[in-house]
């Protein structure tokens, strides 16, 4: 059991690097096929609304109203961009810290005292990480996704010791 699940933290740690190997355009079209499944499921719920709704539109009106909402959905689509790329960031690395912590608890390493070691292996492969980003081309290096990602492995570090405790206690009673 040991070994698989420091397998299993190396295999995740092989596939954030080989996420962020891919260049901008590959990125790019990834979290774009996520933000039109999303924006394809929020248009289906707006059409059964707009069905429901009968509102009309005057003809003199309509050209500058298409306009305007074809700049906004633009936006629109911009930022959700922005949203599920940093979900994404934050995402990995708390699956990260999920099986870092699985695999010290694994060999017996826990307590209150691990999580600084937990999350300092979370916070230095998402700046080494952010390193091999910046050698990539149409890919940056920031700041911000380092406190993305540590902010994940946060969130990872309390779900694995709120679970592990309930389960530890549940058993212990």
């Amino acid at each position: 059991m040991k070994k698989i699940v420091i397998l299993l933290c190396l295999f995740w740690m092989g596939f954030i690097f080989y996420m962020s190997g891919n260049n901008g355009t590959i990125s790019h079209e990834q979290s774009t096929k996520v933000v039109n499944i999303i924006e394809n499921a929020q248009r289906n719920q707006e059409k059964s609304q707009a069905e429901n709704k009968d509102k009309a539109v005057s003809s003199s009106d309509s050209s500058q109203v298409n306009k305007n909402s074809i700049n906004v959905k633009q936006e629109e689509a911009s930022n959700l961009d922005h949203i599920v790329r940093k979900n994404a960031h934050a995402f990995m690395y708390m699956v990260l810290a999920i099986l870092v912590c699985g695999a010290l608890f694994s060999y017996n390493k826990s307590g209150k005292g691990m999580i600084i070691y937990i999350l300092f292996i979370c916070l230095f492969y998402a700046v080494t990480d952010e390193f091999h980003q910046s050698f990539i081309p149409g890919r940056t290096s920031l700041v911000s996704d380092i406190l993305v990602d540590f902010m994940g492995a946060m969130i990872g570090l309390g779900l694995f010791y709120l679970s592990y405790y309930k389960i530890y206690k549940r058993k212990r009673s």
